[in-house]
């Protein structure tokens, strides 16, 4: 069982800090000067796709667990704040 756990601390742990790297470069004032490349923010992106990915894996795995659940809606959370599509779900459009 350490292996699983360790597994979903290290994809948690991924999906964190990319989305905590993504956010702070959004958050920046818009007069701040911006220095990063695009393929580092590409690649933040790559790193919480495939953070998810892990967590899917997990799930695939070990099934329907409380703990990989609370972890892939903390991961699409990230993903909705930021403005990312998760691919294998439709997006939904809310008309108010």
């Amino acid at each position: 069982m350490s292996g699983y756990r360790d597994e979903l601390l290290a994809a948690q742990h991924a999906g964190r800090d990319a989305h905590e790297a993504m956010e702070k470069w959004v958050s920046r004032p818009a007069d701040a000067p911006d220095d990063t490349p695009g393929a580092v923010l590409e690649g933040y992106a790559r790193d919480l796709r495939a953070s998810r990915e892990r967590l899917r894996k997990l799930y695939s795995d070990h099934g329907n667990r409380d703990d990989i659940m609370a972890a892939l809606e903390e991961n699409e959370a990230y993903h909705r704040l930021l403005g990312l599509s998760i691919r294998d779900k439709p997006e939904l459009d809310f008309e108010e």
